[in-house]
């Protein structure tokens, strides 16, 4: 019996652009209600929209100050956590 090649998801991180499997990657979903802070989703699991970043140090360096995430949240002034 052979057996089949598993699908694996793939997302791109949004500060180098690199395209990597889901589960390499750390999920960050956007703000809801009265919240001023983006939220880690460490499972991967959170509703909500969501981006996604790499774990090597100059992404995570470069996560504070990265501001397509407001676009990607459709709007609003907040802090990464």
């Amino acid at each position: 019996m052979v057996q089949k090649n598993r699908h694996i998801p793939m997302r791109t991180c949004v500060i180098c652009r690199n395209r990597k499997p889901k589960i390499m990657l750390l999920r960050y979903i956007c703000p809801r209600n009265q919240q001023k802070e983006l939220i880690p989703d460490p499972k991967g699991t959170a509703p909500g929209r969501g981006f996604y970043t790499c774990n090597k140090d100059e992404c995570l360096k470069k996560i504070g100050r990265f501001r397509g995430w407001i676009h990607k949240c459709k709007g609003g002034i907040y802090n990464v956590r």
